[in-house]
């Protein structure tokens, strides 16, 4: 029951992925550069982590905690804006169920790989049939979301 509610979770989260890409690409438009519209983004989510932080006051990390942490764990911020402006250069060009299906189906295949050799120290997830399967059903959606008709 309890993973019923985490997948219900996630599955909102990523319901907000294809709005947040459809406002993204519209201010990618109205700033006439891509990455105006990354920093734009990137600044408004700044001020809600920041009033999250004030209202939460969660206890600051040690300096030996942020030492210890391997440095490649700092890069993920990287990753996020390469995905928000792929996404808001993406979405005017081949419309948001194209981008955000083609994402899906990168963060699905890329996810087995991580899972199957426990990346980043993950728990290991062996890639499966079943796995296979689900990717190839993904490839197959993506192509099948091409046709207009």
């Amino acid at each position: 029951m309890r993973n019923l509610l985490f997948l219900t979770l996630a599955l909102c989260a990523g319901g907000l992925v294809p709005i947040q890409g459809a406002l993204n690409a519209h201010l990618g438009k109205s700033l006439n550069h891509p990455l105006q519209a990354t920093f734009i983004s990137f600044f408004g989510a700044i001020v809600v982590l920041v009033l999250l932080l004030i209202l939460l006051s969660p206890s600051l990390p040690s300096l030996a905690d942020l030492r210890s942490t391997p440095a490649l764990y700092y890069t993920g911020g990287i990753y996020g804006v390469i995905f928000v402006t792929a996404i808001l250069t993406l979405t005017p060009r081949i419309g948001i169920a194209n981008t955000i299906v083609a994402t899906i189906v990168g963060q699905l295949i890329v996810s087995v790989i991580l899972d199957h050799f426990g990346v980043f120290g993950l728990a290991r997830h062996p890639i499966s049939a079943s796995r296979i399967i689900g990717c190839v059903g993904l490839l197959v959606s993506l192509y099948l979301i091409q046709f207009r008709h």
